[in-house]
């Protein structure tokens, strides 16, 4: 009983001792103003208890040190059993169910946790005796009844999970344990790189000589360090072309990794042909890439055939006739001919789509493929004699004009009228009549060497003519018109006397050079 007593003296006297040490600054600071203005001071700029300031102010007054209280011995660590989990390199805890049922599967599992980066971890677990293994998650190694599992290597904060069904064959406990082996595993690291540099050209295949060729080049970085100072250079071959200038540069500055630049640019050809184009790219860390594309420049090429008749009638329609031509090796886009009407001639019809356009005949022809021709003709017809000369012009995209003349000589048709009158008739012996002759070119050509001679009936006697008419005998005979224009005519007047009663019949001859063979008429006259 009195030890008793003593035991909770001595605990009760030291608590107080506690309780005394750490009120000790509050009941000094509570005494002293000035201790407690510092103590406050303390709190703000967080001196530890029972220290006093002493470099802020000049009115704070040291104070007698305080003892710190003896720190409390530590407790003794828990002691730990096989069920606790493990600790080191590995943390590994088993869990089984509390009860099972006499032959019935059930699962235990076992959890690994790597607390630091290991290597060649294995575990072990025995099965215990009054139970059969079943199976396992990742299947085990068997070994009787030993169970092992090679893991492997962990990295730090990694896991594993292990589950292991058995069968109880007897009533009683069943004790499962289970163990792991590590080793420590440390690492060090270097990255390889590969700097790699690709360039690709891009151009169209076909194209058109008076077209700009648009070329795309792109430079990118597809090997795994940054590349700097990336440079393109793009040599153009003889024929091309850009902004005047056969030697291109682009500066693509810095590429990271998976980083691309395109830069972009029209070409122009100079002639038709197939360009090959070569590029490269450099940079500073030594490595090259070269791209190449190749570019046919085409051109359609026209010419023009005509064809006329060489001799038409005024008044007959005829045809003029062309054939275009495209002899290079590309489609001639917008294909036109164009074909002015000469004065005098009047256009009627044409081919192909012809259509008359003020004082033209043009023809939209479209497209004429390479080495293809086309032919369209236009009718016309001339109410003039003269000579028409007919000059069409082809035109076509991205290709040379191309022109053809050709004409066409149209004569006129001489068309000779002869008229003649006796006035009066009948006449009395001793009586005049006269005779009136008018010749007509009612054609539209001229005629020439218009000549006339008139034969006076037996019944009459010729007394005088006009127009410079010759008197021989009964015939009188008139001078030779050399030319009698269309539309004109020429008279002859020839006073005759009755002589002999009964009927008389003048008869007047008319020749030219257009009329094949002379013609002749009668004019009957009464004599009484």
């Amino acid at each position: 009983m009195k030890t008793q007593s003593v035991t909770s003296f001595a605990i009760t006297a030291a608590a107080l001792a506690v309780l005394m040490m750490w009120c000790a600054p509050k009941v000094r600071a509570q005494q002293f103003p000035q201790e407690q203005w510092n103590e406050q001071y303390r709190s703000q700029y967080d001196v530890p208890p029972g220290k006093y300031y002493t470099g802020r102010s000049p009115f704070m007054r040291s104070a007698p040190s305080v003892t710190p209280a003896p720190k409390a011995a530590p407790a003794p660590a828990a002691k730990t059993t096989c069920s606790d989990p493990t600790w080191g390199l590995i943390q590994m805890n088993k869990t089984m169910p509390p009860e099972v049922t006499l032959g019935s599967e059930f699962m235990s599992e076992l959890h690994l946790t790597a607390q630091a980066c290991a290597a060649n971890v294995v575990v072990h677990d025995t099965v215990p005796p009054g139970a059969s293994y079943v199976r396992s998650e990742p299947a085990a190694v068997v070994d009787g009844s030993q169970l092992t599992w090679q893991v492997g290597n962990l990295e730090s904060g990694e896991s594993r999970t292990i589950r292991l069904w058995l069968k109880p064959e007897k009533e009683g406990s069943l004790v499962n344990c289970a163990s792991v082996s590590a080793e420590p595993r440390t690492c060090a690291a270097t990255r390889v790189v590969n700097p790699a540099i690709q360039l690709t050209k891009t151009a169209p295949g076909d194209v058109l000589v008076c077209d700009p060729i648009p070329m795309v080049l792109e430079v990118k970085n597809n090997g795994s360090s940054q590349l700097t100072a990336v440079k393109v250079s793009d040599e153009l071959p003889d024929g091309l072309t850009s902004d005047g200038k056969s030697s291109l540069s682009f500066d693509a500055g810095n590429l990271a990794p998976g980083e691309s630049k395109q830069f972009k640019f029209n070409a122009t050809a100079a002639r038709t042909g197939k360009f090959v184009n070569s590029a490269k790219a450099s940079c500073a860390q030594g490595v090259t890439a070269d791209a190449s594309s190749t570019t046919a420049v085409h051109q359609p090429v026209l010419s023009v055939t005509c064809k006329a008749p060489e001799e038409r009638f005024t008044g007959r329609s005829y045809d003029v006739c062309y054939t275009v031509v495209n002899q290079g090796d590309a489609p001639a886009a917008g294909l036109t001919l164009e074909l002015p009407v000469p004065a005098g001639a009047t256009f009627k019809s044409a081919t192909a789509g012809g259509q008359s356009s003020g004082d033209k005949v043009v023809w939209n022809l479209n497209s004429l493929a390479a080495n293809s021709p086309q032919d369209v003709c236009a009718t016309f017809v001339s109410a003039t004699a003269g000579t028409f000369q007919f000059n069409a012009t082809a035109k076509a995209t991205c290709a040379a004009a191309a022109s053809a003349t050709c004409q066409t000589r149209v004569i006129g048709v001489a068309a000779i009228l002869l008229e003649k009158a006796d006035d009066p008739d009948p006449v009395g012996i001793g009586e005049t009549t006269t005779y009136t002759v008018k010749v007509t070119n009612q054609g539209n050509a001229d005629d020439s060497n218009i000549s006339m001679v008139v034969t006076i009936a037996p019944e009459l006697a010729p007394v005088s003519a006009t127009g410079n008419g010759v008197i021989e005998g009964q015939i009188v005979t008139f001078p030779v018109v050399p030319r009698l224009a269309a539309k004109d005519a020429v008279s002859y007047q020839i006073v005759a006397k009755g002589v002999k009663v009964g009927d008389g019949h003048t008869v007047f001859k008319l020749n030219s050079d257009v009329l094949k063979s002379p013609i002749s008429a009668e004019e009957s006259t009464h004599v009484y």
